[in-house]
Order: structure tokens, then C-alpha cells, then sequence
């Protein structure tokens, strides 16, 4: 947790009042737009046509990225879902609220890997302030549909600030994205739908149905698509299918109708807005938890897999190579922001401080500004650290990463090799410089330990039982 944040918690209960341990906030002019947060999951920074696709088509988009600010240059704050989603939430650095993993249970170590990581929180602990609970305090109405996976009971968005919640569980992946979509609990998304009916289509009709029925509102839309199980809409899997003819490259046709499907709805959404003359006062962000699939997945998943290859950016989700980190964000709203493509560096972490700067307010946290500043050109210079001190599902090890400027270093801890690259003039990372470029590396890995060091980050530990191979 924030350090400010949590003095400033002890504080309030030793003098009497409730914590709400909630960042500091300057009242500037405030305005009342509309709030829209869209998170895809795990689609690549290479995925929308916008961002160099050849084969899948996003004309919706398309259309928000050209009409707002399209950044190109945007990192998820971690190369999985749960640390990612955690901080957008907070505004707060994964290692701050300890969930740098998907939250999947406790970590038991093996003979077979060398190192033992260390435990992460199970949940996102109700001691940190949500942008559900911000928007909430400033009189909005609230909701939250779609993937959560940051805890179940107490630990839900029900209890983290959201009013309204929809298909909202501990779960990260459905067993199918037809119907009924989950074996587990989700009762309110299965009473709605029937047989035949589309996960993606389900979530975006209940979001339609909520922003016609408020008039203000902040709403999370958490898709669980283009994750696995890779299973697009039947018309659009045959669209792409016929598309890529007898060329078995990727992105997989059924990877390419999730993607599309996901930009079919987010029309839908828009063209609501619009009919009830929303649209030009409403703030739509759109971005992914982390970069695309781009191995096999697991037996149970396996099937379409792997389903993309996120372009010219090496690697792919469990990774701190840019495929698996860098990701789309677009930033739409007609009555702020004008038609522009950013190119210098932002995270998920700004979010937070980013509705905050809509609302007129100011929230500080530790690691995120807002990206009104940065389109303004009055961003702070900073660097951007990932730490990701495990082993991934898709076989990545675990590292930590820095980038600053135009360098980006990342740190194996199972041989302690650092690896440096010029993202500026190698976005591909093939050139690893740390050999030929030693002061700069050297400085980077420096910088990367003093910040592990002031947020207390956990590293893993050699793993006594390890039988080597």
C-alpha cells in the first residue's frame, strides 16, 4: 500500500474518523461527464486495425481512436490479468496492494523449478480506495459488469464501491462463451440469456440497458474476451475463416472474430450513447489487462491456440517483452479531447488519475498521472517498473522490468541476467545492448532495485528442494 496512504489511514483512526484510505484530492473546476472504462482481456497491443492489424477488422475502434487519443506507447501494469486489474482499479503499483500474479491460490513450489516465489494477497484488500468508491463519494451511479478476478465473498465490487455488478465473480475465464457461459455461480447473467446467446453480446446488452436507465454514471465494462476459451461467433469465425483462405498464419479466425466481436459491441454501446445524446459528454477509455496469447495454452484451453503473435513486439501475455505488456488504450471524449496520436510512454496505473483530472479533482497516487496531463504536454518524465517475480503459465520466468526514455531493461532473477533494449529504434527487442551499452544498463538496474527497495517489492528465493534439469 502507498505509503502516504497508509500514514494517512492511522492518522484518521487515531483521531476517531473512519478510514477510507483514499488518496489525496485537489477540488479544481469540476465538470460531470459521463465515465466509461472498457477492459478487453488479454488482447494485443497488435490486435485493432488501428494498431496495424492487416487481418482483423475494428472499425468502431477505429472510429474512437481516430476522433480521440490514440497511444501508442501504452503498457499494462503487468503481463497478467489480476496485478493489472488491481492497479487500474487503485491507481496503485501491483507490488503496493501484493498482487503481481493472477490470484489462482497459493503458490506450491516444485523440485522442478530453481526459485520459490513469494505468496500474494488472495483478494483486493478492502483497505484500498477504488475508482467504484471515488466516483461513488462524487454522487455517480456505479457499476461493474464483467471480469473481475481480484476476489470473491467479501472481496467483490459490490463491497469495493459498485453499486450496480453483473456476471462479476472470483472466476476469470467462463467454461464457454455460449450459454450458459459459466459451470460456476453467475446466476445473474444465466437468467438473462438462452441457449444459442453469446457471452460478449450478454454483458453489452446489460451495459446498454444501464446507461439508458441513469443519467450519470461511471461504469466498468470488463470483457472476458479474447481470452481463452478462444471461441468467436459463429458468423464471424466463418467470416475470417473464408478471409484467411488457405494461409494458416496468425492471428487464428477465431481469435479474429473475439477481437471483432468485442469492436462489434463497443458500436452498439456508442450508437446507444449517441441516440440518447450522451456521447459527446461521456469519457470512454478503452485498453487490455496485458498483451495477447501468443503460446499454447493449457490442455484444458488448448484448442485455437496459440491464438495471435502480436505483431512486430516479441513474446506475448507472462512475458516483460513488449508483446506482452504493451496494449491498446484509446482515450475518446468529443467535448475534451481532440483527434491525436500519443506516442510517449503511459500504464494503466494513470486511469485512476485520469478520471479523477475528468471530474475536475486531482488523485494522487504513488505511481500514476493523468493522461489528460500527457496529451496536455504537463506529464511528469518518469520511468515505468514491472515486477512480475514468478513463474507464468505461458512459460515466461520470472523478472522485473524498468523503462525509461527510450530504454527498457529487464532483470531474469533464476541467472541474474539483465537484458537492454532500445524500444525507440528496437520495438521488436532483438538487439540486446547490455553488453555493448554497460552504463546505461547498469544505471537502469540500479534505479530498478532502489524502487523495489522504497516499495518494499518481495523477490523470490532459491528453491532449496530444486533438483536442477
Amino acid at each position: 500500500m502507498n505509503k502516504t496512504i497508509f500514514m494517512g489511514c492511522v492518522l484518521s483512526i487515531c483521531i476517531g474518523i473512519a478510514p477510507s484510505c483514499k488518496p489525496d484530492e485537489e477540488d479544481n473546476s469540476p465538470s460531470r461527464p459521463n465515465v466509461i472504462v472498457i477492459v478487453a482481456d488479454d488482447m494485443g497491443w497488435h490486435d485493432p486495425s488501428s494498431y496495424g492489424s492487416e487481418f482483423i477488422e475494428t472499425p468502431n475502434l477505429d472510429a474512437l481512436a481516430g476522433a480521440g487519443a490514440r497511444f501508442t506507447n501504452a503498457y499494462a501494469p503487468a503481463s497478467l490479468c489480476s496485478p493489472s486489474r488491481a492497479s487500474i482499479l487503485t491507481g496503485l503499483h501491483p507490488v503496493e496492494v501484493n498482487i503481481t500474479e493472477h490470484i489462482h491460490g497459493p503458490f506450491r513450489p516444485s523440485s522442478s523449478i530453481p526459485l520459490i516465489t513469494p505468496d500474494i494477497d488472495q483478494r483486493l484488500g478492502s483497505e484500498y480506495y477504488t475508482l467504484g468508491e471515488m466516483m461513488g463519494r462524487e454522487g455517480y451511479n456505479t457499476a461493474y459488469l464483467g471480469k473481475w478476478h481480484l476476489g470473491g465473498g467479501d472481496a467483490k465490487p459490490g463491497t469495493q464501491g459498485f453499486d450496480f455488478t453483473y456476471a462479476a465473480n472470483y472466476h476469470g475465464l467462463p467454461n464457454s462463451f455460449y450459454y450458459p457461459f459459466f459451470n460456476h455461480a453467475m446466476e445473474d447473467i444465466k437468467s438473462d440469456a438462452e441457449e444459442g446467446d453469446y457471452l460478449t453480446d450478454k454483458l453489452t446488452d446489460r451495459a446498454i440497458n444501464y446507461i439508458t436507465e441513469q443519467d450519470t454514471f461511471f461504469m466498468m465494462l470488463c470483457y472476458y474476451s479474447p481470452h481463452v476459451p478462444i471461441e468467436g461467433p459463429e458468423h464471424l469465425v466463418e467470416k475470417y475463416v473464408n478471409k484467411r483462405g488457405g494461409d494458416t498464419g496468425l492471428p487464428n479466425p477465431h481469435y479474429a472474430a473475439m477481437v471483432e466481436s468485442i469492436d462489434e459491441n463497443i458500436g452498439r454501446l456508442i450508437d446507444q450513447l449517441r441516440k440518447e445524446d450522451k456521447l459527446n459528454n461521456t469519457l470512454i477509455i478503452f485498453t487490455s489487462d496485458n498483451g495477447g496469447l501468443s503460446v499454447e495454452e493449457v490442455p484444458a484451453f488448448a484448442k485455437h491456440t496459440p491464438p495471435t503473435d502480436n505483431g512486430p513486439l516479441a513474446e506475448g501475455k507472462g512475458y516483460l517483452y513488449e508483446g506482452g505488456i504493451r496494449v491498446p488504450m484509446i482515450m475518446h471524449w468529443p467535448d475534451r479531447v481532440s483527434s491525436q496520436v500519443v506516442d510517449d510512454p503511459v500504464v494503466g496505473t494513470d486511469l485512476y488519475a485520469t478520471v479523477s483530472d475528468a471530474l475536475g479533482k486531482s488523485a494522487k497516487t504513488s505511481h500514476g498521472q493523468s493522461l489528460f496531463s500527457t496529451i496536455s504536454g504537463g506529464a511528469k518524465k518518469r520511468s515505468i517498473v514491472w515486477h512480475v517475480p514468478h513463474y507464468s503459465p505461458q512459460h515466461g520466468k520470472p523478472a522485473s522490468a524498468i523503462r525509461k526514455g527510450k530504454y527498457k531493461l529487464i532483470y531474469f532473477y533464476e541467472d541474474g541476467r539483465s537484458e537492454l533494449y532500445d524500444l525507440e529504434n528496437d520495438p521488436s527487442e532483438e538487439k540486446n545492448l547490455a553488453q555493448s551499452q554497460p552504463i546505461v544498463a547498469d544505471q537502469l538496474l540500479r534505479e530498478l532495485n532502489d524502487w523495489k527497495s522504497r516499495f518494499d517489492a518481495k523477490d523470490p528465493v532459491p528453491n532449496p528442494d530444486y533438483l536442477g534439469g
